[in-house]
């Protein structure tokens, strides 16, 4: 027994003939073997952290293919990378701790935008000034010599200012030796009237003082190392004006005849004098309202606190508070939010430095009433339009001068190449009525001209109830034209979708909701996002303005190439009925269209390009501006019922403009919610993080095995 146990202490010989080996030897080994894949791991991490680091790229890996800022935005930072030219963004929201909180949110949610953009471009730098004349040094050399003009006609002011107070003091001593005449204070009236003339040249309140007013704002102008030139004339003008009107009074036979003689013979004595310096007046102030605008003008009102300043090249843009925060909600009962709009904002700054060329869109229709300015039932589209930098302006066929249609006239504002015409496809109203078929021919023929001199066109049509095909003697309208693209209309037709309704009953609306798209230029980046094309209703009860079949011809035309864009899904309660419906008509297999019904079309021949869609509402402010409020990190956050309607008409107008590198997702069709870029603080966390964690782990694995080895 002693023996067997001496012999389990000391190492014996294996049966292989090799030796055995100890306890010891293997906790030994084992350690090792741990602190070298340890040593490893480590060496691996921080190699892969280092080439984080040296090639530090991003990849966007959400489902909704959104990062942070929008695919839209993207592809215009691509436009401004190309450029090779730099564009400074500054924040002149306060971000400091002592600031007010709300001020304080917004400056911190504009420097994150301001870091996107320039993490996103080389071409965009994050301009912080050390002081506010630095700010405005760098804004000045934006504008060139565009202020010599003003600063010479400002320098011309100090020998003019210097005659004229030579002048006022001749004319207060002259006056100032009357005083004491009687005769001057002969009458009340005569005594207030020879007051006011006397302090018309004294110093404290007469012409003296405006001049000197004068010379103060200009010694302060040219100390500002960016001043406001057009404000400071616009001030010497209107001064100068006041100074020039009442010297002219003072020569004036009945505004003498208010003084005493003495005073009379006075005036009429210093008549030819006072002409003199009323005309030298005239002659410059003539000179500062002949000065050109200058492209600063805006900038210089509106640099102050509380905005985001884009420099550009040779130009800059201001985005004042209102432009960046749009209020919602109803600040008398103290739930005022704000919903941020600074990615849209800078964006339209950055394409209006970058495309120079401001493509112009022409809303014609023969309804001539007010469509795209205020309260028109088309602004957030012509908005759109502005804020993508393409000029906008609204015309209808038809005799002009009427208060009732402004936009009316024999010549529209804009035709031929590189303008688009967005056919609006509505009816006369008023008066106009009694000539549709009229109107109807002679917008025909202006959108022939449009098309045959290089012109594009976007027709937004809709179903033709029996009233309007009475009025147009049983023709559709545009269907000749567009057949000469491939395009088939057969406005007969209303789109519906059957929808159940209390009682068992159902009832046929013409409201089609879209979120599936063949695969083309102009849908592609909007596949997913919901699109409703939509009618109303008449007064009569009908449906009018509704959604329409537009296709594609068979055979198609030589030389055009057309595809469909648009489309119902294939439900069997969407389809297309023939006017009038009945309220609860079924789909009827022999006049009605079945599903999928094609709803638009985009068409190209030679030169020109033509897209239409078979419904006028879907760019109405109605169903654009549709949204549902959400809040989002404490903020109000509006998300867009229908985004892919707003998507869909710019994205055509970009088709048609020719400038498809700009289409794609912009800011406002973001329904997902963003991935906010990490602080330096968390980024530093994060790469310590990887670099310590997995040597942790490995030293925790490792004393595991080493004690569980321990007990061997």
């Amino acid at each position: 027994m002693a023996e067997a146990e001496n012999n389990d202490k000391t190492t014996a010989a294996s049966t292989t003939g090799k030796p055995a080996w100890n306890a010891s030897k293997r906790r030994s080994i084992y350690g090792s073997n741990t602190a070298v894949l340890i040593l490893a791991a480590v060496l691996v991490v921080i190699f892969v952290d280092w080439l984080s680091v040296r090639f530090n790229y991003s990849k966007d890996c959400t489902t909704g293919g959104i990062y942070s800022l929008s695919p839209k935005t993207l592809n215009l930072l691509k436009l401004v990378d190309k450029s090779g030219k730099k564009f400074y963004l500054v924040n002149e929201f306060p971000t400091s701790l002592d600031a007010d909180p709300g001020e304080r949110t917004q400056g911190l949610k504009i420097q994150q935008l301001i870091r996107e953009y320039a993490n996103a471009s080389s071409q965009v730098v994050q301009y912080k000034p050390a002081t506010l004349n630095a700010l405005k040094r760098k804004i000045r050399k934006r504008f060139g010599g565009q202020f010599a003009a003003y600063r010479k006609a400002v320098d011309q002011f100090q020998p003019l200012a210097a005659e004229l107070l030579k002048f006022s003091a001749a004319q207060a001593k002259q006056i100032d030796a009357l005083e004491s005449n009687p005769a001057v204070a002969a009458t009340n009236d005569q005594s207030e009237n020879f007051a006011t003339l006397q302090m018309s040249f004294s110093h404290s309140a007469g012409v003296p003082r405006i001049v000197a007013r004068l010379q103060r704002k200009i010694t302060a102008a040219r100390k500002n190392p960016l001043p406001d030139w057009p404000t400071l004339t616009t001030s010497l003008a209107s001064n100068l004006e006041n100074i020039q009107q009442q010297f002219e009074a003072l020569t004036k036979k009945n505004v003498i005849a208010a003084f005493s003689p003495l005073v009379q013979t006075l005036l009429k004595k210093n008549a030819a004098e006072f002409k003199k310096q009323a005309a030298k007046l005239k002659s410059y102030t003539t000179r500062l309202a002949a000065l050109k605008p200058v492209k600063a003008g805006n900038v210089l009102s509106e640099l102050h606190a509380d905005s985001l300043i884009v420099i550009g090249p040779k130009s800059v843009k201001v985005l004042p508070r209102h432009q960046l925060f749009l209020p919602q909600g109803n600040p008398v009962q103290g739930r005022l939010q704000y919903t941020f709009q600074g990615e849209q904002a800078v964006n339209s700054a950055l394409l209006a430095m970058t495309e120079k060329h401001r493509t112009k869109v022409v809303f014609v229709s023969v309804n001539s009433m007010n469509l795209i300015s205020a309260g028109g039932p088309f602004t957030a589209a012509a908005k759109m339009l502005r804020q993508n930098n393409f000029k906008v302006y609204q015309w209808s066929p038809g005799p002009g001068g009427n208060p009732q249609a402004p936009t009316a006239g024999e010549n529209p504002p804009a035709i031929g190449k590189g303008v688009i015409w967005v056919v609006l496809d509505l009816p006369p109203s008023g008066q106009m009525a009694q000539m549709g078929g009229m109107m109807y021919t002679m917008l025909e023929q202006k959108i022939s001209q449009q098309l045959a001199q290089g012109g594009n066109a976007l027709f937004l049509l809709s179903a033709m109830p029996p009233q309007l095909m009475m009025m147009t003697q049983g023709q559709i309208p545009y269907k000749s034209i567009l057949a000469q693209y491939g395009i088939r209309l057969r406005s007969t037709y209303q789109v519906v979708q059957r929808v159940a309704v209390q009682g068992g009953h159902h009832l046929d609306a013409p409201q089609i909701q879209i979120a599936d798209y063949p695969d083309t230029i102009i849908t592609k980046p909007i596949e997913s996002l919901a699109t409703m094309l939509a009618g109303t209703q008449g007064q009569d009860g009908s449906f009018i303005l509704s959604p329409t079949y537009v296709g594609v011809m068979a055979p198609q035309p030589k030389g055009v190439t057309a595809k469909i864009f648009l489309q119902t899904s294939a439900s069997p309660n969407v389809f297309g009925q023939t006017q009038p419906a009945a309220p609860n008509a079924a789909f009827n297999p022999s006049t009605d269209l079945k599903a999928p019904v094609p709803l638009g079309v985009m068409a190209d021949k030679a030169a020109n390009r033509v897209v239409a869609i078979g419904n006028v509402m879907f760019i109405t402010d109605g169903l654009i501006n549709a949204s549902t409020p959400a809040i989002s990190n404490g903020q109000l956050t509006l998300i867009s019922n229908f985004p892919g309607n707003a998507e869909l008409f710019m994205n055509s107008i970009y088709w048609l403009a020719h400038q498809s590198h700009l289409i794609a997702a912009s800011p406002r069709a973001t329904v997902a919610l963003r991935i906010k870029r990490m602080s330096g603080t968390e980024e530093a966390f994060v790469r310590l993080s990887s670099f310590a964690m997995p040597a942790i782990l490995a030293i925790a694995v490792g004393l595991m095995v080493f004690v569980a080895r321990r007990r061997i």
